[in-house]
């Protein structure tokens, strides 16, 4: 077990987005190291029922735009984990999806300077979505390199960053920050690396500047053609990887949620995590070639590699990780995939109903 700042009995932690893919596993693990765990999630949230195990927590409903609904929940918490957010902008207006977003972490620390008593720790979930993931600025992406998301919700996540760094200077809030790598849970890690994933994948090119990948789609011909062209009659089962003109494969980085959680814990109670954005990922970048192998072996479908008119790497370094927090990942993409087969019990399962594509849109929780 983790050193922790208290004794569980004086630890109170708020998490926001307690029902989602990260929060509902982050409460399983405080409420397993003995910590005293309130639950922030959204009125009427369909996912409420995952929070159902653990009938000791104190569930809180707020919207992150109803700053007395926060001040409530805010009371008497002395750590926070802030892994809410609105991960697709869809039909939201764009100000609506900053309110919430970049806002929300301002209400969220204003909730805790109303509280009085300050807290010891707030760790903000931000994301690898900070980079411009459609075109990374380097190889790796290391915790100093340029952040200029050009996408709205890349933006909204440095936004938030920007005002944790700010508000945390202003009344004295020590904090982290975790960039989180694309998150996935081991049930839903067998639909990725499928020719049905990467169609919908390539189709965010329909959506124009309106896509976080949209750097990596703009100015290319129809890649949904192209990936249909080569993918002849194979099914939609079959696994797929994609690879640049010169046959290299794309790569990404990806972090399972279990690892996701150790984390975000180590960031609320290491203290190499104050003051510090640390980027978390699998110790090892997948490439397409060895996520569609996982596929093609664990499910015995066939491979095949696509050749796409462009190159795409999205790897992060997790250096500062290891040595700031001592972040030791245990899952890559092949065990994910090889736990969700076999039905692990460690881990809340995400129930996502928003389609396997939404699993590499969210770099999130």
């Amino acid at each position: 077990m983790l050193r922790r700042l208290r004794s569980g009995d004086d630890m109170r932690v708020l998490v926001t987005g307690a029902a989602g893919r990260v929060g509902t596993n982050m409460v399983k693990r405080l409420v397993g190291e003995g910590v005293d765990v309130r639950a922030m999630v959204l009125p009427s949230d369909p996912q409420l029922s995952k929070l159902d195990a653990f009938p000791d927590v104190d569930v809180v409903e707020a919207d992150l735009v109803d700053q007395a609904a926060i001040d409530r929940a805010c009371r008497d918490v002395t750590h926070v984990v802030h892994l809410a957010a609105q991960l697709v902008r869809g039909d939201s207006p764009a100000d609506r999806f900053y309110d919430v977003n970049a806002f929300g972490t301002l209400r969220l620390l204003e909730g805790v300077v109303h509280a009085g008593a300050g807290v010891e720790r707030f760790v903000l979930a931000s994301s690898d979505g900070t980079y411009r993931p459609g075109k990374p600025p380097e190889r790796p992406l290391r915790e100093k390199s340029w952040q200029e998301p050009a996408d709205y919700y890349g933006t909204s996540k440095l936004l938030g960053e920007i005002i944790l760094r700010n508000h945390a200077a202003q009344f004295d809030i020590p904090y982290a920050i975790v960039r989180f790598a694309t998150v996935i849970s081991p049930e839903e890690a067998g639909t990725m690396f499928r020719l049905s994933f990467w169609r919908a994948v390539l189709g965010w090119q329909a959506l124009g500047k309106d896509s976080h990948l949209w750097p990596l789609f703009d100015g290319q011909p129809d890649l949904v053609r192209i990936l249909n062209e080569q993918a002849g009659d194979a099914t939609d089962d079959t696994a797929v990887g994609l690879r640049d003109p010169d046959f290299q494969p794309w790569t990404i980085s990806l972090l399972d949620v279990r690892d996701a959680v150790d984390g975000v814990y180590r960031a609320l109670t290491e203290p190499g995590a104050v003051g510090r954005a640390l980027n978390l990922a699998a110790m090892k970048p997948t490439t397409h070639d060895d996520g569609a192998s996982a596929i093609a072996d664990l499910y015995d479908v066939p491979k095949l590699m696509v050749t796409m008119p462009m190159r795409h790497r999205l790897e992060l370094s997790i250096d500062s990780a290891i040595g700031r927090i001592g972040f030791w990942p245990q899952h890559d993409f092949r065990s994910t995939v090889k736990d969700g087969l076999r039905g692990a019990d460690d881990y809340v399962p995400a129930h996502s109903t928003s389609g396997v594509a939404s699993t590499w849109h969210s770099s999130t929780p």
